[in-house]
């Protein structure tokens, strides 16, 4: 009922949007301009302090001014067009700027405000992340629904189903990044709720200034194209190299699935030795067992902390997809991805920057906490990911499409899709483990390896050869006649 009420309510924003453009912008604007102004306000931070040469928002602002070129050309490549990555930039940086002043509001609630800094910049870097990705995917849906020709009727459909797909996976992110509550961390709390507030402002933007401009522009917005890319881009036709990758799952699951989980597995075990000393560091530095078990980190709450957000992405795509089989094949996977791209991780750093290696996050968490929150939010990313093609495949199995060619059709499908939402995300991960403050930059690290992970092993290897397995069996079909007919943009 609580995931139904809220898509009814976003629709209802988002058509209200679509209906009047221009309210809906000046709407925008003004919760842009309030919130940036209040957030200022709040923080009472002298302009000469937040750029100092050694302050986290002088590394910020460097990240927001060298990416966004980057980005800006990325997006004009994937939308094949120059004004849709133009909108798609500026109401992502506009999502920044409102989840940042909230976040100025509420960090005056945690004492001494000393995380303030490292949740700007991750701030930045998500917001910057899921708001590309929520605008690309909702603009290429709607400009490849107008290169195939597509009615009126069936566009408005199209951007529809995109904005319901924006909102849930918002709702989905949210409930993964509540687990870090169950630490009772300072730190901890304050990122998740930084986080929180980002896929609020997110979702905010994606409701309404994007119906607004695709009623306001329509056909106009994929102005100038690019010609080339353009029919590389919206292509009609199935794509040609996916059902070649997925031949080993759809044909031998059974042992596709247990080779990309001993794979996947070899990839996290570093995570078994992991130590939170950095080399180089005086002793006095170094965050010993006792100074953990003194902020109250020991195993028992690790690993409720990781139960919590595992269950809670698992009982949000239950919501999602109406399917308790259908979230186990999104969880698993996503799972066993992030936890390999957090070991992954940890040895990359310590190689390639062992001053720079998992060390602490912010002031106040010892480092134990550092691959948790990558694990954490590596399987968000992950989930994003992945749950397009589930979707589609509880729809195809709903359909009476057996298990093979379901599931080979579901990622096909979505194949595209899922691909733009990879490289977007990727491109921005890079990008902040460069320019970025230290803490984000390895935390960016994890996630870049994340999405890497989840677009290739994961998405043709693991979640396939589960898909199959499950969804034939009768657990699958008796969960089946819940599921409530979502649907997502297709061809």
């Amino acid at each position: 009922m609580g995931v139904t009420g809220l898509k009814t309510a976003g629709g209802r924003l988002a058509g209200w949007s679509a209906g009047h453009p221009w309210p809906a912008l000046a709407l925008w604007l003004a919760v842009v301009a309030v919130s940036a102004t209040g957030g200022a306000l709040a923080v009472r931070t002298p302009v000469g302090d937040l750029f100092d040469d050694d302050s986290t928002g002088r590394r910020v602002l460097a990240y927001a001014l060298a990416g966004c070129a980057v980005v800006l050309v990325l997006l004009v490549a994937l939308l094949a067009a120059v004004l849709p990555a133009v909108v798609s930039l500026l109401v992502s940086v506009s999502a920044v700027a409102v989840a940042s002043g909230w976040w100025g509001v509420v960090a005056r609630l945690f004492p001494g405000r000393g995380p303030s800094a490292s949740v700007f910049a991750l701030v930045a870097v998500l917001g910057t992340a899921l708001g590309l990705t929520s605008c690309v995917l909702y603009l290429w849906f709607e400009q490849r629904a107008r290169r195939h020709g597509a009615l009126r009727p069936h566009v408005s459909r199209t951007a529809a189903d995109a904005t319901r797909t924006v909102l849930l996976s918002g709702l989905v992110t949210a409930a993964v990044v509540c687990g870090l509550f169950v630490s009772r961390d300072t730190m901890l709390s304050a990122v998740a709720i930084g986080v929180l507030l980002t896929v609020a402002a997110v979702m905010l933007a994606a409701l309404t200034v994007l119906p607004a401009v695709t009623a306001r522009f329509g056909r106009r917005l994929g102005w100038p194209r690019l010609p080339v890319l353009w029919r590389l881009t919206y292509r009609l036709g199935p794509p040609r190299l996916w059902p070649l990758l997925l031949r080993p799952s759809t044909r031998r699951p059974g042992w596709t699935l247990a080779a990309s989980v001993v794979l996947l597995a070899a990839l996290a075990l570093p995570l078994a030795w992991w130590r939170p000393e950095l080399p180089g560091h005086p002793p006095a530095l170094l965050h010993t067992a006792e100074a953990a078990r003194a902020h109250g980190i020991d195993a028992t709450t690790i690993v409720a902390v990781i139960a919590a957000t595992v269950l809670l992405g698992f009982a949000a795509l239950t919501a999602v997809f109406r399917s308790a089989p259908a979230a186990v094949v999104v969880t698993v996977p996503a799972a066993l991805g992030a936890a390999a791209a957090c070991g992954t991780a940890t040895v990359l750093l310590r190689m390639w920057k062992p001053g720079q290696a998992p060390g602490s996050w912010g002031h106040s968490t010892p480092a134990a906490w550092a691959p948790l929150l990558s694990f954490s939010l590596a399987l968000a990313v992950s989930v994003l990911l992945l749950r397009m093609a589930v979707l589609r495949l509880t729809e195809l199995r709903g359909a009476g499409l057996p298990p093979r060619e379901a599931t080979a059709r579901a990622l096909t499908s979505t194949s595209d899709g899922t691909t733009v939402t990879a490289v977007i995300m990727g491109a921005v991960f890079l990008l902040a483990e460069r320019t970025a403050s230290a803490e984000v930059g390895r935390l960016s690290v994890v996630l870049a390896l994340s999405v890497v992970l989840t677009a290739t092993v994961v998405r043709a290897l693991t979640l396939p050869a589960l898909s199959v397995l499950l969804s034939g069996t009768r657990w699958w079909a008796r969960c089946a006649g819940r599921q409530a007919g979502q649907s997502l943009p297709q061809k």
